[in-house]
């Protein structure tokens, strides 16, 4: 099942961040983790990301194969969870 997250990227150190909507397959998802240094070092970006203050962030660890990749995605870990585990029901 595809997950829906919202991902923070900087294309180079000291760049400006953008936010970019990302679908994982829920099934790679290696695991889940608080990330307090991009809620420091994006607290004066917030607003001109549009987020709200306080927001908080998340390190995404994924499975591509013989390597992993790391993603900084808007949530808490508990969010995130919250829509890996939520089950979809299709009608046909």
């Amino acid at each position: 099942m595809l997950v829906k997250l919202i991902e923070v990227r900087r294309e180079m150190k000291g760049g400006v961040p953008s936010l970019n909507v990302i679908y994982i397959n829920s099934s790679h998802i290696i695991s889940v983790t608080e990330d307090l240094i991009a809620r420091e070092s994006l607290i004066k970006e917030t607003k001109q990301l549009g987020l709200i203050e306080g927001v908080r962030f998340s390190k995404v660890t994924i499975s591509e194969g013989s390597q992993t990749k790391t993603l900084v995605v808007v949530g808490t870990p508990a969010e995130v969870h919250g829509k890996v585990k939520k089950r979809q029901v299709l009608r046909g």
